[in-house]
């Protein structure tokens, strides 16, 4: 159990350090072309967000704990980790166009599935497809608002691009620096390691 609470230093997490120093960044240059006026009124829309989407992020990430529980470790990683193969990515695609939800419920279910177990290929094609095509979106908002023919014409021309991103992503991933390897995969099965400690 040490081992992996030293894995979670907040120190050691590279997507904390990154989101700080973009703040720091980012903060320097509000305050150098807008002096603290743009400070403040920075501060007050990051409030106003925080308030919009708090909801729906507390809602997303129970869900995201709730499936954890529903679908265990062992469960998702046999039915979408590495070794599920093709089988993996489709069940992956498949969770991804039926999912609900904007982007508040969509990652946190992507983190719960990472959590369990589900490989690279699997979220892939869970994050690809849920950003290029959703039955509810479809139903709900494009074929009443853009009619069938349009609807249908916009669908059939990306559905490609589900495949394309699944295969490219796995590839791409690989040719990233060690370290940042490491640390993704340090993420995807981490539930099962601690449960099994």
């Amino acid at each position: 159990m040490g081992e992996t609470q030293k894995k979670k230093s907040w120190w050691r997490d590279t997507t904390l350090i990154t989101m700080v120093s973009l703040l720091a960044v980012v903060s320097v240059a509000a305050f150098v072309l807008h002096g603290v006026d743009g400070l403040r009124e920075g501060g007050e829309n990051s409030l106003f967000i925080i308030r919009q989407a708090a909801p729906a992020l507390f809602l997303g990430f129970i869900l995201a704990g709730l499936l954890t529980v529903l679908f265990p470790p062992r469960v998702v990683g046999r039915w979408m980790g590495d070794e599920a193969g093709v089988k993996g990515v489709l069940i992956g695609a498949a969770a991804g166009v039926l999912s609900p939800g904007g982007p508040y419920v969509m990652y946190p279910i992507a983190a719960a599935l990472m959590h369990g177990g589900a490989g690279i290929a699997s979220i892939s094609a869970f994050s690809v497809a849920r950003n290029i095509f959703t039955a509810n979106r479809f139903l709900v908002y494009e074929l009443p608002f853009l009619g069938v023919p349009l609807a249908l014409a916009k669908t059939l021309s990306t559905l490609w691009l589900i495949g394309v991103g699944t295969l490219l992503v796995p590839v791409v991933f690989r040719l990233m620096p060690r370290g940042a390897q490491e640390a993704a995969r340090s993420r995807i099965g981490g539930a099962e390691q601690e449960r099994t400690e």
